[in-house]
């Protein structure tokens, strides 16, 4: 009986706990919002032309996020250090830093935007007749979107606190909530036959920018930790340390985006554009696994963090050996969904779409292979052990498109020759990674 009630105790204040239960809920609801507010937004544009631009430019604005040079990751790495360790004056140089130092990459931003955007023929850029849109009004648009995203960006550092403060949960909260206000006042527009991208633009990013600085003074203002961001904190001898690790962080989501992000490119350019449906369809399908590792991951990087703060090398052997539990269910999983997934497809599309069964195979091979490394990704982040990452993930960048092109063009496997390549590039952090964490901690 106690042994019960002590477990339920566990699980009620377990931060890492409420973290995964608060991520699910946060996430699902993130995930129904947005498929609404996507919809929303199309029925918005009276015309395709304009839904284009809209999809063109927000693609391009989520390169800005990289912008922060891995900054955001290093202070989450770094705060969560310092709190471990109850040192409130080093948190508050390491928050109070960042910020500052912030300001240089978010101003370049803005003024780089807002005086090259006046150069550029925006009408020959999106190939739209200056009698549907003047070259005037989208650069207006272009220097709304690009202020206010900057802004985002800037106010998004608040994303590594909560980190670091295992609230996050709040993250995924604070999309959703987003979404939802962007859903009313979006939808008032449309009632109102509003059509008026500036404006959809300036309410979109300005009402993410509006939250994020509420949650701001929320989170300094009523925080336990007595967290405080002030000029007095800034800390010059600091920056080497913050940007170091931001350097390293930065070069791993590089490798990452050539590693997941080329694919469509590669099938698109070398088999056809009508083959990213079905190859894309069965990713998402299967990425369901992903997604749900991905949630536990989240606040397991700040608990190895902490641990590692405070010398706790058994728990970190403890989570290890709970994700590899968590792991073998979800390839569990994997396999469920991938022998269903005819089915799945079928009721989830509405239509016949044929999927090869090498395909799904491969496919299945390729999310097992993404959650080992993700695991073990996660384990050497909070340790920061970077350095053995930048060196696999640096060669899975340069080989991977090669060895897809080369299967491509020298076997008949077609669009499973791109998942094929990206499998066999995979292998390098699949095997190196673990043995190095295994190692890492047989010796201490």
């Amino acid at each position: 009986m106690k042994l019960k009630h002590k477990l339920r105790h566990h699980l009620i204040n377990s931060p890492v706990i409420k973290n995964i239960f608060g991520m699910g809920f946060f996430r699902a609801l993130g995930v129904l919002t947005n498929f609404l507010l996507m919809g929303l937004i199309y029925r918005y544009f009276s015309n395709e032309v304009l839904n284009g631009i809209w999809l063109t430019i927000f693609s391009i604005l989520t390169w800005i996020t990289f912008f922060d040079f891995g900054m955001g990751n290093s202070l989450r790495n770094k705060l969560t250090e310092s709190i471990s360790k109850n040192d409130i004056t080093l948190s508050n140089m390491y928050i109070s830093t960042t910020y500052i130092l912030m300001i240089v990459p978010t101003i370049i931003i803005i003024v780089g935007a807002t005086i090259s955007a006046d150069f550029i023929d925006w009408n020959k850029i999106f190939s739209v007749n200056g009698d549907l849109v003047s070259n005037e009004y989208l650069t207006l648009f272009i220097c709304v979107v690009f202020i206010l995203y900057a802004l985002n960006f800037y106010f998004s550092i608040i994303f590594a606190i909560l980190h670091a403060i295992f609230k996050s949960y709040l993250i995924s909260g604070i999309q959703a909530l987003v979404n939802v206000i962007n859903i009313i006042f979006i939808s008032v527009l449309y009632l109102m036959k509003v059509n008026d991208l500036i404006l959809l633009g300036g309410i979109y990013i300005g009402t993410s920018v509006i939250v994020l600085v509420i949650t701001t003074i929320w989170i300094f203002k009523l925080n336990k930790q007595n967290l405080t961001l002030s000029f007095k904190y800034f800390n010059k001898s600091l920056i080497k340390d913050i940007a170091n690790v931001g350097l390293k962080f930065l070069i791993l989501q590089l490798a990452i985006i050539v590693l997941f992000n080329t694919d469509n490119f590669l099938i698109s350019r070398y088999i056809g554009v009508d083959k990213v449906t079905s190859y894309q369809l069965v990713n998402k399908l299967l990425s369901v696994n992903t997604i749900i590792l991905g949630i536990v991951l989240t606040p397991i990087w700040t608990k190895v963090i902490r641990d590692t703060a405070e010398n706790n090398i058994n728990e970190n052997r403890k989570t290890l050996f709970k994700l590899l539990i968590v792991f073998f269910l979800l390839v569990i999983g994997v396999l469920i969904i991938g022998f269903l997934s005819p089915l799945i497809l079928k009721v989830w599309t509405g239509s016949n779409i044929l999927v090869s069964n090498k395909l799904t195979i491969f496919m299945v091979i390729f999310t097992i292979i993404h959650m080992w490394c993700n695991i073990f990704q996660v384990i050497l982040n909070g340790l920061s052990k970077l350095n053995i990452q930048m060196i696999c993930y640096g060669i899975v960048a340069v080989i991977n498109i090669p060895i897809s092109v080369y299967l491509v063009q020298h076997t008949d496997l077609g669009v499973v020759a791109i998942i094929l390549g990206t499998i066999f590039s995979l292998v390098v952090p699949g095997i190196i990674l673990p043995i190095y964490t295994i190692r890492y901690f047989t010796k201490i």
